[in-house]
């Protein structure tokens, strides 16, 4: 059972080879959920300092506190 989880989860680490950020935020409210973007989802082109590569966002929130995930792949 475990594996099911790990195994995925050791792939996507070697693919963000530790270029990830993580934030735990409070929520002004009570929401549970999960939302993932990356940067090619935007119409609009926005400059940042990591042009060579696309940015993901996973987060999870659970009532009144948000935990995001944010790493960065090479185009």
């Amino acid at each position: 059972m475990l594996g099911i989880i790990f195994v995925p989860l050791q792939k996507i680490l070697l693919v963000m080879r530790l270029n990830f950020n993580t934030i735990i935020y409070p929520i002004f409210g009570c929401l549970i959920g999960v939302n993932y973007w990356n940067s090619t989802m935007d119409h609009v082109v926005i400059e940042s300092a990591a042009d060579d590569a696309d940015e993901h966002c996973l987060e999870f929130h659970l009532f009144v506190v948000g935990i995001s995930f944010v790493w960065y792949t090479e185009k």
